[in-house]
């Protein structure tokens, strides 16, 4: 396993830098055109040289995050993509955004560390476990039952709270996406060809689908409430710890849990998600 990590995270976090660039891109080039509703800001969009740039990134990170998944453990692939918020803070202000204030870099500093911390403490998880089908759908109900209560529970409430909510909701999804992904991988490497049609993979596959397609759906709707200012954020979040509590739970990738590390776990992911949320909430 350590050969591939040796691909899995330069992979990760190249593809975190993608994403984030990419959605520094793509919300320079909506926002040109915000009054704009309907089929013409798609067709503007569509020949707008920057938004198809941030297209193209976005489909790099796509290529890249699947290399990291299929060559890593997912509790340590999904962490890495928290990284794309410094940078589409980075790459936002060199295409003529505000220029980052000592707030925002502070939080910045505690993503950094935060992951720093949390990758220091879980070392190489190994390999994961083949899912069975069973442990597939009961974790895709959990998600989207929990998804559609926190979904509900938005009715009437302002729009940064909804599009914290979206976000959030995106993320889970996006991170039991990344779990089942990985557990195919893993059928693949125990059954070869023969987890083509093995139920549990194919079962893992018709969940993954829909659970990916929700997740950009739904950050792209928190992106409408509140642009990017606090959907991107908790995407960011949720999707890592999701990943991570699944993958040690269904996929058995080996993460110390003593109680000490317990508890540097839960500090080390509580400074990410701080310093995730402090880089969306702008300044009282």
């Amino acid at each position: 396993m350590g050969g591939l990590l040796m691909v899995a995270l330069p992979c990760a976090v190249l593809a975190a830098c993608a994403y984030g660039a990419a959605t520094a891109v793509e919300h320079r080039a909506a926002s040109a055109g915000a009054a704009e509703r309907g089929p013409r800001r798609v067709l503007r969009l569509a020949r707008d040289r920057r938004w198809l740039a941030g297209l193209a990134l976005d489909t790099t990170a796509v290529a890249l995050h699947v290399t990291a998944l299929a060559t890593g453990p997912v509790v340590l692939v999904q962490p890495c993509l928290v990284l794309a918020l410094p940078v589409a803070l980075l790459v936002a202000w060199r295409l003529g955004g505000p220029r980052p204030g000592g707030r925002q870099l502070r939080s910045c500093a505690w993503i950094i560390a935060g992951l720093a911390v949390f990758f220091a403490v879980v070392g190489d998880p190994g390999d994961a476990d083949r899912l069975s089908a069973g442990h597939v759908l009961a974790a895709g109900t959990a998600v989207a039952a929990a998804g559609a209560g926190a979904l509900a529970a938005t009715t009437g409430r302002g729009p940064r709270t909804t599009a914290t909510v979206y976000g959030l909701v995106a993320g889970a999804c996006a991170g039991l996406a990344a779990v089942l992904f990985d557990a195919i991988g893993a059928a693949w490497q125990a059954l070869g060809a023969r987890a083509l049609l093995h139920p549990d993979a194919l079962v893992a596959v018709a969940v993954m689908v829909p659970a990916a397609v929700a997740g950009v759906a739904l950050v792209q709707v928190a992106f409408q409430h509140d642009t990017i200012g606090a959907g991107y954020p908790a995407d960011l979040t949720a999707n890592p710890i999701t990943a991570v509590v699944l993958g040690a739970l269904l996929l058995h990738e080996d993460i110390p849990h003593s109680r000490w590390d317990l508890a540097l776990f839960a500090v080390s992911l509580a400074v990410v998600a701080a310093g995730a949320f402090r880089l969306g909430t702008p300044p009282s």
